[in-house]
């Protein structure tokens, strides 16, 4: 690397040379020390430096000889003065020398590097222009050389353009009415502006009457004028109705003809006409398709006129009937883009393209949503997760053999969230520039995998209920005959304190063991709901307040909002309050302690149906029971039987509803129960 500078450090004292010197060094100059002046004038007869710090005092020397004797063998070198004995007669003295600086011992290093740097970047600036003006000079000479032969060539250029400029002038107006009409046609949809603006450059240039643009439509049924400049109505429209009539007997021409020849029966190129015409049609043909007719109304009284005018009428045939025939392609792409476009925005997948390296180009609007933002110029792999293992899914699938391939995997959205999909892609090679890209289309599988672990789970609930209620009949029966026998043994030890104690433990756990197969028999066979008109708020206060003692004595406070005027609904007044009530109480023994149970009613999103809250301040439930949490006999509690839940979701569902909850441990959870207003009027005529 190159050094920064060069410095010179003269002092007597050795400790200060080494401080200096290896500071200086650590900043990256290049530095040289000497410790008196001998020493430094054998340096400085050497080599040059950009800096000399120069004590004042040396046991040989003046430093004030010595700053003069280097500025007189080195005048490029800046030197600054370093002393502790500083004094007006050697502060004149430094300046009449043109010293750069003066540094008072006890000095700080920071201020020695400032004072370096700033003489070391003068040098540097100074060395700089003097090259400058050395290369300036150079410049002027060989400019002023080369002046004089400029001259010549000037002159003679300017001869030649004066004779070019002639012959330019006389086409330019024709090169600029071209022009005008070519980016006017292709540029602008609307051609109405443009082809006015043609129609009447057109009439100024050839001097004509008017001018006028007839296309066919229709497939070349039908011929309609597009555009006219100074032409009367019944005149375009009986030349309308001329050129109709020719192009039905098949006599139209390809060159250029006079419209007078078509009304005279006879259609008849222009260049070989004798007699003086006003109409001439210019015919617009591309690939043998016919696009329709210019017209322009000038009067040419003989041949030869015409042939003034002969290579421009041609050559704007020869450009109009390139930009119609583009402008119709245009117009049709631009139909089939729109259509394109619309088709992509509203279909209900993900549509994207990459170019060949792997950035994506183009995003519908469903695969922004789905990503969860514009991932525009993102690389493919950023969102797609490899489902074949390591490397990049995007290199794969552009690398292999298999235009066409269809994976299930992962899409990463921000923040780590991922989501199933379904992924169709396509490589596409267009040209060797382009290389390969993948036209990708991705369909969300949330949704349908959520619908297929409901399937799922909907079967292994009814194959669970139908064993449920099987087991709950065969239990029942002998759990029958324990009771009764129990019972019997009751009455008869009446007298024997100890021993009824044992009996009374046996027909209470009788009695909880039916109260499990109660609720296994509501969940095997739930009852159909009953509805009838209630008002939904009543049902929830009369559930609180079964929960109200429990709640009191474990330090819960429990609060119910109503938000909403008319809360009568059609619903099985019962069911719902078993909902209400199972929730509520697990929300009481989730918060232990302490905390609180807010129940809260509103309308829902689809006013069809009504939203109840239910949140506690509790534990919350975890992630590794969430997913259980509606299964029957799946419980967090030791004395708690698991069909709470199940049962209360069954109720919901059975109405037309849904119940779902959302949790965070330490948080605490709430569970959502939405049911339709009026979906039981329905289940009531059936029952009817």
């Amino acid at each position: 690397m190159d050094p920064r500078g060069t410095v010179l450090i003269i002092d007597d004292e050795e400790s200060i040379l080494e401080v200096i010197d290896e500071y200086l060094s650590e900043r990256g100059f290049a530095t040289a020390t000497a410790a008196t002046g001998e020493a430094a004038r054998s340096l400085v007869a050497e080599r040059s430096f950009d800096v000399a710090l120069v004590d004042l005092k040396l046991p040989d020397t003046d430093g004030l000889d010595l700053v003069e004797e280097i500025s007189r063998r080195r005048p490029e070198t800046r030197c600054v003065i370093m002393t502790g004995f500083a004094s007006m007669e050697s502060t004149i003295e430094a300046l009449r020398l043109n010293v750069f600086d003066y540094v008072i011992k006890p000095f700080q290093m920071v201020k020695i590097a400032e004072v370096v740097e700033a003489a070391v970047d003068h040098v540097v600036m100074k060395r700089t222009g003097a090259k400058l003006i050395s290369q300036l000079e150079q410049a002027n000479r060989r400019l002023e050389k080369s002046k004089n032969d400029l001259s010549v060539r000037i002159l003679r250029a300017n001869e030649e353009l004066g004779e070019a400029n002639e012959s330019l002038k006389r086409h330019v107006t024709r090169l600029k009415m071209l022009y005008q009409m070519g980016r006017d046609i292709s540029s602008n949809e609307d051609w109405s502006d443009s082809l006015d603006r043609f129609l009447m450059a057109l009439c100024r240039y050839l001097g004509a009457d008017g001018a006028g643009l007839l296309l066919f439509s229709g497939g070349g049924s039908s011929l309609k004028v597009r555009a006219s400049y100074q032409l009367e109505v019944e005149w375009i429209a009986g030349a309308v109705e001329t050129l109709a009539g020719t192009q039905r007997s098949d006599e139209l021409m390809t060159e250029v003809f006079s419209l007078e020849s078509c009304r005279e029966g006879s259609p008849s190129s222009c260049a070989g006409r004798k007699k003086a015409w006003s109409d001439t049609s210019i015919p617009l043909l591309y690939k043998g398709v016919w696009l329709g007719f210019l017209l322009v109304r000038k009067l040419y009284r003989s041949r030869k006129a015409y042939l003034n005018d002969y290579h421009f009428l041609t050559t704007i045939q020869t450009i109009l009937t390139e930009e119609v025939a583009n402008a119709v392609n245009i117009s049709r792409l631009r139909h089939l883009k729109d259509f394109n476009e619309t088709i992509l925005e509203n279909i209900n997948s993900g549509v994207l393209t990459t170019d060949r390296d792997g950035r994506i180009v183009f995003l519908n609007s469903r695969a922004r949503e789905v990503l969860g933002r514009d991932g525009a110029t993102e690389h493919f792999d950023v969102f797609f997760e490899n489902p074949y293992g390591q490397g990049s899914l995007f290199d794969r699938l552009a690398g292999g053999e298999e235009r066409n391939a269809t994976i299930e995997g992962a899409l990463v959205r921000e923040g780590g969230w991922r989501v199933p999909v379904r992924l169709s892609t396509t490589v596409v090679e267009t040209d060797d520039y382009h290389g390969r890209t993948v036209v990708a289309v991705f369909e969300d599988l949330t949704a349908q995998r959520a619908m297929e672990e409901e399937l799922r789970r909907a079967d292994r609930l009814r194959s669970l209920g139908e064993l449920s209620a099987g087991v709950a009949h065969e239990i029942r029966n002998p759990l029958t005959g324990i009771a009764t026998t129990a019972q019997v043994l009751r009455e008869r030890l009446a007298g024997d304190g100890e021993n009824v104690k044992y009996i009374t433990v046996i027909l209470d756990e009788i009695k909880r063991l039916d109260d499990i197969i109660r609720n296994l028999l509501t969940f095997a066979r739930p009852t159909q709901p009953r509805p009838a008109a209630v008002s939904l708020a009543e049902v929830i206060e009369s559930a609180l307040a079964l929960v109200a003692d429990d709640a009191a004595g474990s330090g819960v406070a429990v609060s119910f909002e109503s938000e909403i005027e008319d809360d009568s609904c059609l619903l099985d007044r019962d069911q719902v309050k078993q909902v209400i009530l199972n929730i509520a109480m697990n929300g009481v023994q989730a918060c232990d302690r302490g905390g609180a149970l807010s129940v809260r009613l509103a309308e829902a999103p689809d006013r069809a149906f009504v939203a109840v809250t239910v949140a506690d301040t509790g534990e919350g439930i975890g992630p590794e029971a969430a997913d259980k949490l509606y299964n029957p006999f799946f419980t967090t509690r030791p004395e708690g039987t698991g069909l709470g839940l199940s049962i209360s979701r069954k109720i919901v569902e059975a109405h037309g509803g849904r119940l779902f909850h959302e949790s965070e441990q330490g948080r605490g959870t709430t569970f959502y129960i939405e049911l339709p207003r009026r979906l039981a009027v329905s289940a009531a005529a059936g029952n009817g």
